[in-house]
């Protein structure tokens, strides 16, 4: 983390972790086969993979979720990382399964998990598709942060979350499965 923190996603290199870290290249090489592997998992170590715990409240659950990614997008390191690793991603269809599988699939599944308890708490009654609701959760702060390139906001997060909340309060529109046309 302190090396991206110097030197950047674009700028590091395995090379330069093993000396940082005073070991071999080939015992960083055995972990992580390319730097972009590495970085994922430092993502997912600082972002922590359950960021909705249970707080006794939908809008607490999903307003934690956002201040934690409000704090690490609007960080230096985020700053500094993720634009290249997306750009990597974009490329790599086996490192962008690598990323969802250890960052992604686990914080939607924290995600789901407390739309779930909100359900069964009685504050949801509406059965919206959890992935669209993720998708409206994260997609706001990644255009925010990286594309826009603005801090994220107190007002902002809680502007997403209040979005979520009013969709989440109100009836599905029907769809053509569910028999109405």
């Amino acid at each position: 983390m302190e090396l991206l923190e110097e030197v950047g996603y674009l700028n590091l290199t395995l090379e330069k972790v093993a000396h940082q870290a005073s070991v071999s290249r080939p015992s960083i090489y055995r972990r992580w086969s390319t730097k972009a592997a590495l970085v994922v998992d430092v993502l997912a170590h600082v972002a922590g993979t359950n960021p909705a715990p249970d707080t006794g409240s939908l809008d607490k659950d999903l307003l934690k979720v956002q201040t934690e990614m409000q704090a690490l997008y609007n960080s230096s390191l985020a700053r500094k990382v993720v634009p290249g690793l997306l750009g990597d991603l974009a490329g790599q269809s086996e490192l962008a399964q690598l990323f969802k599988n250890a960052y992604i699939i686990p914080r939607r599944a924290s995600v789901k998990q407390a739309l779930k308890r909100a359900r069964e708490r009685g504050e949801i009654r509406q059965q919206w598709d959890p992935e669209l609701i993720c998708d409206l959760l994260a997609g706001p702060m990644l255009l925010e942060a990286f594309f826009l390139n603005r801090p994220i906001t107190n007002d902002y997060v809680r502007s997403t979350v209040d979005a979520v909340l009013t969709l989440l309060l109100n009836e599905p529109p029907a769809t053509e499965k569910d028999g109405n046309q």
